[in-house]
């Protein structure tokens, strides 16, 4: 079966194939002019970052009997949380909760630990959390590379699990550090009871996608979205945190919007507006074999839907997503929507690393 179905879609992997020597002289000149921070090679080492966090020293963590995890992270550093709790779905054991905000809840007391994830260590929203906590307060570990959460760590004797930027080039985003937080966070939940040891299907990984890259698939997937917003659908109960993540890749990497929602929610209103041909828009399936199959139907019947009521701003494609394991499924989609967004910001002559306008968002917000 056909990567993608649709004869549109189709249309242009065809087109790509044919020109391949061509595409590939193109984008490999592209790459040298416009990757400055050498993303390629930091996608590339996905496999040796979870080796390597896997393989760390993280330190003793906080003792006690927990009822439930409380995550506090933004962007990147919340991502990982997503990855693991699609990776790992079946093996969780505890609430595992994320904090997308500057206020833990209410629940998250003595019987809670607090996990603090920021990459720079200079998040105000996470910051803002863990600094209003009391200062003896036991139960808070720390995900870092340093910075004011570093430091307030160290100074409250909190674990402190520090992401080791020395294996990685200058200008390494926090987006690009979800191999090594994934796998920090995996073994801390653990650790606090709240998850099933992830660590055999976790270690089988790296050989996983070594084996099994996504590059070429990914590649053929940014030259079909051309000018189109991508919208990143799958199955509610599968694979939803990675929607979210492949969003998130395309406005950081591509620097474009793009928007994530999951079947079977969407069939009951969003598909609705598209009447409105406001935008040319490309839905991007993520299929996992191991959803319903009324799930994958309703993918079908939509897009023929749309072109029988000649909906024709709206392309439709999928992606079949690899592996034996959720936890193969979760990192073969990451570097999946690693490529394909890397792709799309050197076709659009675009350097994929810089995040410019949230650099400048984040100070003007401090001075203000």
């Amino acid at each position: 079966m056909s990567d993608f179905p649709d004869k549109k879609v189709e249309a242009a992997v065809s087109a790509d194939t044919s020109f391949r020597p061509e595409l590939d002289s193109d984008l490999a000149e592209r790459a040298r002019r416009l990757d400055r921070c050498n993303m390629a090679e930091v996608i590339r080492r996905l496999p040796a970052q979870i080796e390597i966090a896997l393989g760390d020293s993280i330190g003793p963590l906080p003792g006690g009997s927990f009822e439930r995890v409380v995550v506090v992270g933004m962007g990147g550093s919340a991502l990982p949380v997503d990855v693991v709790l699609d990776a790992f779905a079946d093996r969780q054991k505890l609430p595992i909760n994320i904090v997308r905000h500057y206020e833990l809840p209410d629940f998250a007391d003595e019987r809670t630990l607090i996990v603090a994830s920021s990459f720079s260590g200079g998040t105000e929203e996470v910051l803002a959390a863990i600094e209003n906590l009391p200062s003896d307060f036991p139960h808070v570990v720390a995900v870092s590379s340093g910075g004011r959460l570093a430091a307030l760590a160290e100074a409250r004797g909190y674990t402190l699990i520090r992401i080791p930027l020395q294996y990685e080039p200058p200008g390494f985003q926090p987006r690009s550090a979800v191999g090594y937080t994934a796998t920090y966070l995996a073994r801390v939940f653990h650790a606090a009871g709240a998850l099933e040891d992830p660590r055999p299907e976790l270690s089988a990984v790296p050989a996983f996608l070594r084996r099994h890259s996504t590059h070429d698939e990914a590649r053929r997937t940014a030259v079909w979205l051309a000018d189109r917003i991508p919208l990143i659908y799958t199955d509610e109960q599968h694979l939803l945190g990675i929607a979210r993540l492949t969003k998130i890749k395309f406005n950081e990497n591509a620097k474009r919007p793009a928007f994530f929602n999951a079947f079977p929610e969407l069939n009951h209103n969003e598909m609705i507006g598209f009447r409105a041909s406001l935008a040319r828009f490309a839905v991007l399936y993520f299929d996992d074999p191991a959803s319903r199959p009324r799930i994958r139907r309703r993918f079908e019947v939509m897009r023929a839907v749309f072109a029988a009521q000649g909906i024709n701003h709206v392309d439709f494609g999928e992606w079949r997503i690899p592996g034996a394991t959720r936890a193969e499924k979760v990192f073969a989609a990451l570097e999946f929507a690693d490529w394909s967004s890397y792709y799309r910001a050197l076709l659009d002559g675009l350097d994929p690393t810089p995040v410019d306008l949230v650099e400048e968002f984040k100070t003007l917000l401090t001075a203000s």
